[in-house]
């Protein structure tokens, strides 16, 4: 007689073989959702859309999209566009297509909010009191929760907490909401409009925000944690990275994140005319974008006479294959006047009088070595001087945790 070995699939079997939900940060069913927009039910494909995400609006403009890199369709010819469906269906009944949506919205959150679990191989519906109580958490009575934050993670949080019965109060520094998302997302990518639609929602919850109040200033640490039953800690990585060249030090040097947080709040920013934007990410494209719109509210207009009001150049260690960024934000960044220079790795910013005259830069051979870490390696026979009057740093960004007392 034959013997077989048989292996059961574990509870989560069903949902890894969904490879777009399984790549979802918040594990959303961007499978069910696209059905229902397929079928023209496009409220039943927002709710799908919203269910596991409190920033679903907001997704269908900047998310990432892991689900598009992991869609099976893929293996066949393309991925389904599933961040634009996303966004086609959050346009017409999201948060931000009318005002009386967000009411409608909040009700339904409270009253049917559903997450789908396996349950002896069926699919149970429950609530999230439910799944709370499922799960054996302490008893939630309207418990007082301190955020510091308000960025998605804080954002997120206090909109689940709110729906657990907690009572989430977000303390953010800032005089307006969001965090990065308002403060680091340049307005052509991100629009005012839809961020402030889904905080005003949140906030309908129950959740209140208290601006312009800055943990470790305007309020201690050490009270949040003595009047609440509980802190989160849900600041981001709001702070520009510094290089460690000669010359880094000059007023001139700017951080590329302080950069479009000043443009965000319409902070007056004198850089002249000659940039030097480094770094190869999203961010640095953001910032770049960002200069180029500094001359004109037309973007078309400004990209055709970018040439001659300023130039923005674009410096990274990377080759072009091995660019972090999105393939359309270098694709489009150049359409608007960008100047990429990749392969080079800067060695000394120039300045004269006290301000910067320019940046030298060596080539760089390697970025990462042969186990995939960052190990740059530079030819100092080969170097280039970009002049310029600015320089923005967009090389990482890091958290500012000096709030902790």
């Amino acid at each position: 007689m034959k013997k077989y070995r048989a292996q059961l699939p574990a509870e989560n079997h069903w949902a890894e073989t969904i490879k777009c939900r399984a790549a979802c940060p918040v594990y959303t069913d961007a499978r069910g959702y696209i059905q229902a927009i397929a079928q023209r039910d496009y409220e039943t494909a927002y709710l799908i859309a919203r269910v596991s995400n409190p920033l679903a609006s907001i997704c269908g403009s900047i998310c990432g999209a892991p689900c598009e890199a992991a869609c099976r369709r893929g293996d066949i010819d393309s991925p389904l566009q599933i961040r634009a469906l996303k966004r086609f269906v959050t346009g017409k009944l999201g948060t931000e297509s009318s005002p009386d949506r967000i009411e409608k919205i909040a009700k339904w959150l409270w009253d049917r909010l559903r997450v789908t679990i396996p349950d002896d191989e069926k699919e149970t519906n429950l609530s999230i009191v439910d799944l709370n109580t499922r799960r054996n958490y302490p008893k939630v009575g309207g418990q007082r929760i301190a955020i510091v934050g308000s960025g998605p993670a804080g954002l997120g949080a206090a909109h689940d907490l709110a729906l657990m019965g907690f009572s989430p109060v977000v303390f953010e520094r800032e005089s307006v909401p969001a965090g990065m998302l308002y403060l680091g997302v340049p307005e052509y990518r991100l629009p005012r409009n839809i961020i402030l639609a889904e905080v005003k929602l949140i906030e309908k919850l129950g959740v209140e925000i208290r601006l312009n109040t800055a943990v470790g200033e305007d309020i201690p640490f050490f009270k949040l944690v003595e009047e609440f039953d509980a802190v989160i800690i849900a600041v981001g990585a709001k702070k520009s990275r510094k290089l460690k060249i000669p010359g880094a030090d000059a007023p001139q040097v700017l951080g590329g994140v302080e950069f479009l947080r000043d443009i965000a709040l319409g902070n007056p920013v004198e850089i002249g005319s000659r940039i030097v934007v480094i770094g190869g990410g999203n961010v640095a494209f953001d910032v770049g974008r960002s200069v180029v719109r500094q001359t004109g509210q037309d973007v078309a207009v400004a990209a055709a006479l970018v040439s001659d009001m300023v130039d923005v150049n674009l410096c990274c260690l990377e080759s072009r294959d091995e660019m972090p960024a999105d393939e359309v934000e270098i694709i489009e960044g150049c359409e608007e006047g960008i100047i990429l220079h990749t392969g080079m790795g800067p060695k000394e910013i120039h300045v004269k009088n006290g301000k910067v005259t320019g940046v030298t830069f060596s080539h760089c051979v390697q970025v990462f070595d042969q186990n995939g870490r960052f190990d740059p390696k530079f030819d100092e026979e080969r170097q280039t001087t970009i002049e310029c009057d600015a320089v923005l740093l967009t090389i990482g960004q890091e958290v500012d945790l000096s709030f902790i007392d």
